[in-house]
């Protein structure tokens, strides 16, 4: 196994489990980060013990010889570091969700780093974490027959769809595979709660499987949540305790509504999503293979983002895959007015 030196751009909340990852992943060592505001960086580099430490990310990338880049700026600050990184000569990018704003900045990043030969990693973390890859393998094994359709649900507050949906929209493709057409509807009901999307979305999937997404809307609580019907029995994953999901299998040589109401605890694997996520940064670079996460299913994950706010646009009509608008329909309609505007979480202001 090579040693591999990694850096971190943007040291707020996310790079903290971003620095947990690189420190308990054996064969890298977090080396340098950066941030503009010099206390953050400070004391991040005095809690994770990172002595080379600046305020300027492109003076960090050519002073420091990084082969990992941790991108953990804000939402609409991924592209500019991605480029630059790719530049610089990183080999392995692990870019935090969204990965952009719009599919033009998206195709930007893939080109930048697919021509410097450098492996784009996106942070969407139910690829990495234990659990999901455990109901994939028995899914993909049969235990619940012909997978018909996944719903996954993100309910309360969520932010705006580019905050969290990426997640949930990534997971159905994980399980779904290349979407043919999604159509949805959208509100933002300032008066109901003015910091609040509410999505209900069809995405229909190329083999069969339909994905369906209840996300945001106005309740008081938060609660996230998947459910796997096949033609023989259903999974269902409730997070807790953070990532780590409570999950239920009922099977159809399971009679009676009874079983069919309390289903069979799937047990469930203790990790750590992030440190799954940066074992899988350095098996890629050990085995120059594309991530199971690379930068073409996370611009897939924003299309989705995309098409759902292109859908509400034209008034909840089907919109057909593949689906490449440069510029982002969500832009549009607050340009134009159709959308009120909401506070942003970790894009701009108000977006």
């Amino acid at each position: 196994m090579a040693e591999y030196r990694a850096g971190i751009i943007g040291c707020g909340h996310i790079a903290q489990v971003h620095a947990g990852g690189y420190r308990a992943t054996p064969g890298v060592t977090l080396a340098a980060a950066a941030d503009i505001v010099s206390a953050a960086v400070h004391t991040f580099g005095e809690k994770w013990d990172v002595g080379r430490r600046y305020t300027d990310y492109t003076e960090m990338l050519a002073r420091e010889d990084l082969d990992i880049l941790s991108i953990c700026t804000r939402n609409h600050q991924h592209v500019e570091p991605t480029l630059a990184g790719a530049r610089a000569g990183v080999k392995a990018i692990f870019c935090e969700k969204p990965m952009a704003l719009n599919l033009g900045e998206a195709d930007r990043m893939i080109e930048a780093c697919e021509r410097a030969g450098v492996k784009l990693i996106v942070d969407h973390t139910m690829r990495f974490e234990a659990n999901y890859r455990q109901i994939k393998d028995l899914i993909d094994q049969g235990a619940i027959g012909e997978l018909l359709s996944v719903e996954a649900q993100a309910i309360g507050d969520m932010g705006e769809l580019t905050n969290n949906a990426t997640h949930s929209f990534d997971t159905l493709c994980m399980f779904g595979g290349e979407p043919e057409w999604i159509f949805a509807h959208l509100e933002r009901d300032v008066e109901r709660h003015g910091e609040r999307e509410d999505l209900f979305a069809v995405v229909g999937f190329a083999g069969g499987v339909r994905g369906k997404l209840v996300y945001g809307g106005y309740t008081k609580y938060r609660y996230e949540g998947f459910i796997w019907e096949g033609a023989q029995g259903r999974i269902e994953a409730k997070a807790h305790g953070g990532w780590q999901p409570q999950m239920r299998l009922w099977t159809q040589e399971q009679s009676g509504s009874t079983v069919f109401r309390d289903g069979m605890p799937i047990p469930t694997q203790d990790n750590d999503p992030w440190v799954g996520a940066i074992t899988e940064v350095v098996a890629c670079l050990d085995e120059d293979r594309r991530s199971i996460s690379d930068g073409h299913s996370g611009r897939l994950a924003l299309a989705l983002t995309m098409a759902a706010y292109e859908s509400r646009r034209q008034g909840g009509v089907r919109i057909r895959f593949p689906y490449d608008a440069r510029t982002s329909p969500l832009d549009l309609m607050l340009e134009s007015g159709e959308l009120p505007t909401i506070w942003g979480r970790g894009i701009q202001e108000w977006t």
